[in-house]
């Protein structure tokens, strides 16, 4: 049975409010479902050594990825479909966190470039980096850091707040943000940019296994393509 991204999420839900021990640990535990992994990629759960990253696990609150060389990681958000595509040589963490409207997400990046189209309807998102803090909702946006740590943004639809404690700018579509370590946010027009998450399709299929507090398990096999 073939199945969008918004079934896929929808049964999704369901099957972990049946499965899962209480609603606040499955939002923890399963945060977020990779849809498609490219290349050498590997993620960290806690005190677990670095694994290789497969396309239908779940992430953690907490859980950490890595990409190498010529590597592509897209996730997507369980609670309200948000998406993140990662590229190469990057490493991040996720964190959510249960709040009235939703799921508050959280993505740290120390190095790498990403990008993301967040849900209106969900609780937010925030990029951290090293120079400063993008703070978006419902928002299609690039984000790139580079090895000393200054993050750059590229509006795509919506808004983008960029800030560190020297102040902060508005990222609209069309626009560049940029914060350097140690400096106040710019903001300018974009002139050339990369557009390489429009390139990438994601399709195929997943099979994912739940367990509850008592060790039942269920094994389900989703296909799905990209809108």
């Amino acid at each position: 049975m073939k199945m969008k991204i918004t079934w896929l999420l929808a049964f999704l839900s369901l099957a972990w409010l049946l499965f899962s021990t209480d609603g606040s640990d499955a939002t923890t535990r399963d945060l977020a479902l990779v849809l498609k992994v490219k290349g050498d990629a590997k993620f960290k759960s806690g005190y677990r050594d670095w694994s290789t990253l497969a396309r239908g696990q779940r992430l953690s609150s907490g859980d950490r990825i890595r990409t190498g060389d010529d590597a592509l990681v897209a996730i997507v958000f369980t609670d309200d479909k948000s998406m993140l595509k990662i590229r190469s040589e990057a490493e991040v963490s996720l964190a959510g966190q249960r709040t009235e409207k939703g799921v508050a997400k959280r993505l740290a990046m120390d190095v790498g470039e990403m990008w993301a189209k967040i849900n209106p309807k969900g609780a937010g998102f925030r990029m951290e980096t090293p120079s400063g803090v993008a703070a978006v909702k419902g928002t299609e946006f690039y984000g790139l850091v580079d090895a000393f740590g200054n993050m750059t943004i590229i509006g795509i639809d919506g808004l983008v707040e960029l800030l560190n404690n020297l102040g902060s700018v508005l990222v609209g579509k069309g626009q560049t943000g940029q914060i350097q370590k140690g400096q106040k946010p710019e903001v300018g027009d974009t002139e050339q940019f990369n557009d390489w998450a429009k390139l990438d399709q994601i399709e195929g299929d997943i099979e994912i296994e739940f367990e509850n507090s008592e060790g039942a398990k269920k094994q389900i096999e989703i296909q799905y393509k990209k809108k």
